[in-house]
């Protein structure tokens, strides 16, 4: 049997990317493939969210690694994936494209990428948005998109809401200064308690955005954007930046999205919507709940786990020498 090995970084600080790594592992172990999250560090595992997942080390990894198993990197490692363990096959996963093209020279005179090279024989994305941006890109790779997954368990609408406005400051934090204060010194804010989640724990996270009726959201560049979908998943009235990724699910009638970078609107649009909460709460609340079933429908745990699946298994009976057309519609 194929052993699929998922890179992963030894980082036990809380990103999201980090965890849909390690449920990638899982996904394939569930369905009876053989999968490991691959730490460079013997005995590391992340745990700042719960896992029973698979977990090796590069030391033991390379002294058992076959030409037949594959290799999955994160798209942060830039033009340097096909240096290692060359010959060996390789998958992209890439979750920010972003960051595809990060270490890359600029100028027309070196177009080595591994995207085009030999090992790497797919790439998986997670949004119409990457998707677009890579076909667009390089024409003739094999790109799997495959939908994320909100678990429910977590993040639901089920928790009383309360009068509060959760953020996150970890992207545009001086975005974030500019609007809060807008909101303040008008007004909007008052009888509202601001709640900042920075450095939670997955369930700290979950249990702040069940208690919050709004969540400003302040994505940026963003493959998918995980905060802004999951708040909405726990009932939230999320208004802001979609990041680009986000715009397949922030949107009306289910959202408030705003143009990137425009203070302005953003204000303008928080202060409204606030403003009809107060005079019509049920109405906002209402909204919240749609929300939280519209996310919940369209990125299920299942579903998640199914596009991973179905993506491998045309990896590995390698599917990826049809039309690319074919293999994308294969996953729909």
């Amino acid at each position: 049997m194929n052993t699929i090995y998922v890179i992963c970084p030894d980082s036990n600080v809380p990103y999201g990317g980090v965890k849909q790594l390690y449920r990638h592992a899982d996904a394939l172990n569930n369905r009876g493939l053989d999968a490991f999250i691959l730490h460079q560090e013997a005995g590391f595992r992340c745990t700042w969210f719960q896992n029973h997942t698979r977990v090796t080390s590069q030391c033991d990894m390379e002294a058992r690694l076959r030409q037949s198993d594959y290799l999955v990197f994160p798209e942060i490692h830039g033009p340097y994936i096909t240096e290692y363990q060359p010959g060996v096959r390789k998958v992209i996963f890439n979750q920010n494209v972003h960051y595809t093209f990060s270490k890359h020279p600029i100028g027309n005179h070196c177009r080595h990428t591994p995207y085009l090279h030999p090992d790497v024989v797919a790439t998986i994305v997670v949004s119409e948005h990457d998707e677009a941006y890579l076909r667009q890109v390089f024409p003739g790779v094999n790109v799997l998109r495959i939908h994320y997954g909100l678990d429910h368990t977590l993040f639901n609408g089920r928790q009383l809401k309360q009068d509060q406005i959760a953020f996150m400051t970890r992207k545009l934090p001086g975005d974030v200064v500019q609007v809060i204060n807008m909101l303040k010194f008008r007004g909007a804010l008052d009888g509202f308690e601001l709640v900042e989640i920075d450095n939670k724990t997955e369930q700290e996270v979950a249990a702040a955005l069940g208690n919050a009726q709004f969540f400003l959201s302040f994505s940026d560049r963003e493959s998918f954007g995980l905060p802004p979908a999951e708040a909405m998943a726990c009932g939230c009235v999320v208004i802001g930046y979609d990041g680009s990724g986000g715009r397949e699910f922030l949107r009306a009638p289910y959202a408030y999205p705003v143009e990137a970078a425009n203070l302005l609107q953003f204000s303008q649009t928080a202060e409204r919507v606030i403003n009809l909460y107060r005079q019509q709460p049920e109405r906002v609340r209402e909204q919240g709940r749609q929300a939280s079933a519209f996310v919940l429908q369209q990125y299920s745990m299942q579903r998640e786990e199914d596009d991973i699946v179905a993506a491998w298994e045309m990896i590995l009976k390698g599917a990826w020498t049809g039309s690319r057309h074919q293999l994308a519609a294969s996953l729909q």
